[in-house]
């Protein structure tokens, strides 16, 4: 049985340094950060050796920074990392080996990824002296081919992240569905279907569905769309977690997912299928459910004595320190040959007459907190909840870095959470500290 302090943060889009940072609101956060056991963070980069190649398919963006990140985050105190997340595949499946081999160098325990799907779904382990510490990632947002692939006794696998495949049904009430079967039929979409299905070789229709543009379409009482988590996939990763409850001390599971409400991604209301999914990964031996994905908080919730985060948001997020952009970002963008990445980094941060844009008009995406937990017996005794600001009217330079908050922001930020936690059971009380309040947590 394991005592100890544990704490996590949810992306870290890291692309400078932060150990040569001085500012007094930093220093005292990486104290706090220090003073624990076990110390979680998503790595949403990659590190690509040459030749970098970029992906057709990738996360927004290409995410890559040098290899020095990783000791960076190690600096500030993180000591277990997930790897599985919508930017992995961002280089090809050579990056996010390169990326895995950068983890090893630098002797960081992650989890999430692997050189075939076996390897992706199992554990890292950290021997710490409160105990041993599993990590297990996956990511239920990522992009098309960075999933890895099982291995057979006469084939290999296929390196790559950790999926938790995520099956999308929209549901039409009987006059709209009727409606998109005649569509389907004019277009000719619904013959083409049929030929697909005559030949065999693609097995993903389901009975009673219309697949129009390679989605599946069902008739219902009323329209909405449900997402529904691969039960192969459910199974899979609960045993790995199973193995690991074995295993360690302490087991921590991370998921990287985007998915909100009615499809939306990028916001703070979740899709419905999260709590069963946390509350199973509890069940089958978790001590702690770490999410993030939508860069801005989600509620936390205590399900038999563990900490939930739906999301964390974002801890570390310079989108504006990447140093190079493949063709395929200026070709976006509508960019010629003559431009730089200075140009793209304008193009997603401010309109067409300078005014912010994109992540910057919403403060949420540079607002979190960092949770401190308290386990005697692997059982949450204490979580305090520390606000945090990632400087969104700071010059591109230094936007995206972490300091805590001050006291009245930080108190608009732990009363937002609470809010949201409260239909999970949670109560959030704020209490000054130092310079900034702290939020405890009941529950």
């Amino acid at each position: 049985m394991a005592n100890l302090t544990f704490t996590a943060v949810g992306d870290c889009i890291i692309t400078r340094r932060s150990s040569t940072r001085k500012e007094t609101a930093f220093l005292d956060l990486v104290d706090k950060i220090r003073k624990c056991d076990v110390a979680f963070a998503n790595f949403e980069m990659t590190t690509p050796a040459e030749p970098v190649i970029p992906s057709s398919e990738y996360g927004g963006v290409h995410l890559s920074a040098p290899e020095w990140v990783i000791e960076e985050l190690k600096w500030i105190g993180f000591n277990i990392f997930n790897v599985a997340n919508n930017h992995s595949g961002d280089y090809l499946f050579t990056g996010f080996v390169d990326t895995m081999d950068a983890m090893k160098r630098h002797g960081a325990v992650y989890a999430g990824g692997g050189m075939n799907l076996g390897e992706a779904r199992s554990p890292g382990y950290l021997e710490t002296p409160a105990g041993r510490v599993a990590v297990l990632g996956a990511a239920a947002s990522y992009s098309v081919g960075s999933h890895a692939a099982a291995s057979r006794s006469d084939f290999g696998g296929r390196p790559g992240l950790n999926p938790l495949r995520i099956e999308r049904q929209i549901m039409l009430d009987p006059a709209r569905f009727a409606a998109l079967k005649d569509i389907d039929n004019a277009l000719g979409t619904a013959h083409a279907a049929e030929l697909r299905k005559k030949f065999g070789v693609f097995p993903d229709f389901k009975e009673g569905a219309v697949k129009f543009l390679n989605v599946d379409f069902f008739e219902g009482e009323a329209p909405a769309l449900r997402q529904k988590p691969s039960d192969k996939d459910m199974d899979e990763i609960c045993r790995w977690i199973a193995d690991a409850r074995r295993q360690a001390d302490f087991v921590v599971m991370s998921l990287h997912g985007h998915q909100g409400a009615s499809g939306a991604g990028n916001n703070p209301d979740m899709a419905e299928f999260f709590p069963a999914v946390a509350h199973r990964f509890i069940d089958a031996g978790a001590d702690a459910y770490v999410g993030h994905g939508p860069h801005m908080l989600r509620p936390i919730e205590v399900y038999k004595g563990k900490p939930i985060f739906y999301s964390l948001g974002n801890f570390i997020f310079a989108l504006e320190g990447v140093w190079k952009y493949p063709a395929e970002m200026y070709e976006r963008h509508k960019f010629g040959p003559e431009c730089t990445p200075a140009d793209v980094v304008d193009a997603w941060t401010k309109d067409k007459d300078g005014n912010p844009a994109g992540f910057l008009t919403d403060h949420k995406f540079y607002e979190s907190v960092l949770p401190v937990c308290r386990f005697e017996n692997n059982i949450l005794t204490e979580m305090k909840l520390y606000p945090l600001v990632l400087g969104i009217t700071l010059p591109t330079t230094e936007r995206g870095e972490p300091r805590l908050a001050d006291a009245q922001t930080g108190r608009e930020i732990l009363e937002g959470l609470g809010a949201a936690s409260e239909p999970f059971g949670v109560k959030i009380d704020v209490q000054p500290d130092g310079e900034s309040v702290v939020g405890v947590v009941r529950w």
